[in-house]
């Protein structure tokens, strides 16, 4: 993993994170000497647990079940899902919009699990080599995925009919879990 940092004379830093998949860049405003030190530091103590890998977006109404109202983005990553839990703004704003287009591409994301973990108890990284028991089921307005794991615990993914996220699952599982995934 290469780190470029280049500061800006508006007061923006740009970081860039580049690995053979790909790259990822960011902008931060720095206010001050001390904010330029600790994002200088931040950087690199983040580029050690940052993977890029490429990931499609699923949803952006993902939540972790009935009671959970919070929306979140749900990734499709290689070998796993990722649940990241957004703000009550973004829950209002794609409750309103369409959501993930039909056809979105791949691209490059920066994945850090530890980050991912810490970040809500509701962000979830779900490995498909985990899984034991899938059941992907389709709704009038809430579509979702419930998972049983090797190591017994249990998952639940929701997210607006209207997204992609049902078929792309159902191409991606069905090939790995086979009989274990029920539709």
């Amino acid at each position: 993993m290469v780190l470029s940092i280049e500061l800006q004379p508006d007061g923006t830093a740009s970081l860039a994170y580049h690995a053979p998949v790909g790259w990822v860049k960011e902008r931060v405003s720095v206010r001050s000497l001390e904010a330029w030190d600790t994002l200088l530091d931040h950087a690199v103590q983040r580029a050690n647990g940052l993977k890029l890998q490429h990931a499609q977006l699923l949803a952006t109404s993902c939540t972790t079940g009935w009671l959970d109202w919070l929306h979140g983005e749900l990734w499709l990553l290689p070998d796993s899902l990722v649940r990241m839990r957004g703000g009550s703004l973004d829950s209002v704003v794609h409750s309103l919009s369409p959501g993930v287009p039909e056809h979105t591409a791949t691209t490059v994301i920066g994945y850090d699990p530890a980050a991912v973990l810490r970040g809500h108890h509701t962000n979830k990284i779900i490995p498909f080599d985990g899984i034991t028991h899938a059941r992907l089921h389709r709704g009038l307005t809430a579509s979702g995925l419930s998972m049983r794991m090797t190591d017994g615990s249990r998952h639940k993914l929701l997210w607006l009919s209207s997204e992609p996220a049902r078929r792309i699952l159902t191409d991606r599982l069905l090939p790995i879990l086979g009989s274990r995934l029920i539709l």
